[in-house]
């Protein structure tokens, strides 16, 4: 068995290295991982904007826009594709836990 395992990871090595692979892998970061960062900014932005509810969720919204540009234009700036997915997670894990911490 511990061969087999050996013998699909190390096929599975040049695929992983592969360009398209990198291409495929930050493309499908900055489309959900950078939709996810965008939402979870948006909704701090939301609650954190001290306007009337109505225009700081307007705001916040039209902001997301500008987030998730921004998520796209990390995600291929960066040198490696795992670390875009890293770090687009970790923002959205961190607006996460500041939403709940001020809820």
């Amino acid at each position: 068995m511990p061969f087999i395992l050996f013998s699909l990871t190390s096929n599975l090595k040049p695929l992983i290295i592969s360009n398209k692979f990198n291409i495929t892998s930050r493309v499908l970061a900055a489309i959900f991982a950078g939709y996810l960062t965008a939402a979870t900014g948006s909704a701090l932005l939301a609650i954190v904007i001290p306007l009337a509810p109505v225009q700081s969720t307007l705001t916040a919204m039209m902001l997301s826009f500008s987030i998730y540009v921004a998520a796209i234009i990390w995600v291929f700036s960066v040198k490696s594709h795992l670390a875009a997915w890293r770090d687009l997670l970790g923002f959205s894990g961190v607006f996460y836990l500041l939403i709940r911490l001020i809820n």
